[in-house]
């Protein structure tokens, strides 16, 4: 059944570490998905990415700047770290290109408030190298209660930063889940949506309290979520960033939720 809205499984948060690339990838193709979103594809080698898709031909919407040595969520909004954040950046770039990618999730990393101009002085710098390579570059807010002490912890901040940069390559990643996280109801999702489409380039989606798919109960009503983005003619890849309640892989249920969209 073709479904009106494009979700892409994420193939790190819904599979174990024993699995294979080749695995999940071979799972997400057996259930009918044609898309793919995976934070830290570094993983694996760009040999082992060109093998596993060739097998199982899947478009690939999104990856993460490196997370950097130490796990710090990235170095875009860390003083005196541009090489540092820079090289985080054009690795992005290397593996966007070679998995044919065109979003980069531009990760701020931890900071303080008043960070906000390092932040912007390297977004616009980011901005030049996806640009001449034609990638969108994302940046996200997420929950404190998720990553403490990440940066981008409030959706005001994160949308002001994304005017103040003020280029058509860099944009918003609207995750639901983090959103409600921070307290906002479907309600407030869905306007706060209405309100920033047209800087939104990526939605993700988890069902709170405990990033469990979308399909099972939760904080957030998805089918009223989904149900609007399907009206409204929303051609915006949804990520699927999600764990399995069970420990274990459901697509049956899941796809028989999602095929409503």
């Amino acid at each position: 059944m073709k479904r009106n809205l494009n979700f892409a499984c994420n193939i790190g948060t819904m599979f174990g570490p024993s699995e294979s690339l080749m695995e999940r990838l071979q799972n997400v193709k057996s259930a009918g998905f044609e898309s793919i979103e995976m934070a830290f594809p570094y993983t694996w080698s760009l040999e082992q990415w060109k093998e596993a898709l060739l097998e199982n031909p899947l478009s690939v919407q999104l990856i993460n700047t490196p997370l950097g040595e130490k796990g710090e969520f990235g170095f875009a909004a860390t003083p005196n770290h541009r090489e540092t954040f820079l090289d985080g950046v054009r690795m992005g770039i290397k593996y966007c290109k070679a998995l044919k990618c065109p979003r980069l999730h531009i990760m701020a990393g931890p900071g303080k408030t008043d960070r906000e101009e390092v932040f912007i002085e390297n977004l616009l710098a980011a901005s030049e190298l996806l640009q001449a390579e034609g990638i969108i570059g994302l940046i996200e807010t997420i929950s404190c209660g998720v990553i403490p002490g990440y940066f981008l912890d409030d959706f005001p901040k994160a949308i002001k930063i994304v005017e103040q940069v003020d280029k058509k390559n860099i944009q918003f990643q609207f995750d639901i889940f983090h959103l409600s996280c921070l307290g906002h109801s479907t309600t407030e999702i869905l306007e706060l949506y209405r309100s920033y489409s047209q800087i939104i380039g990526y939605i993700q989606v988890a069902q709170p309290p405990n990033r469990t798919e979308v399909s099972g109960a939760g904080d957030v009503d998805y089918e009223v979520i989904f149900r609007e983005l399907a009206d409204s003619g929303c051609t915006k890849v949804i990520g699927l960033e999600f764990k399995w309640t069970s420990g274990k892989s459901d697509f049956s249920s899941l796809c028989s939720f999602l095929d409503k969209f």
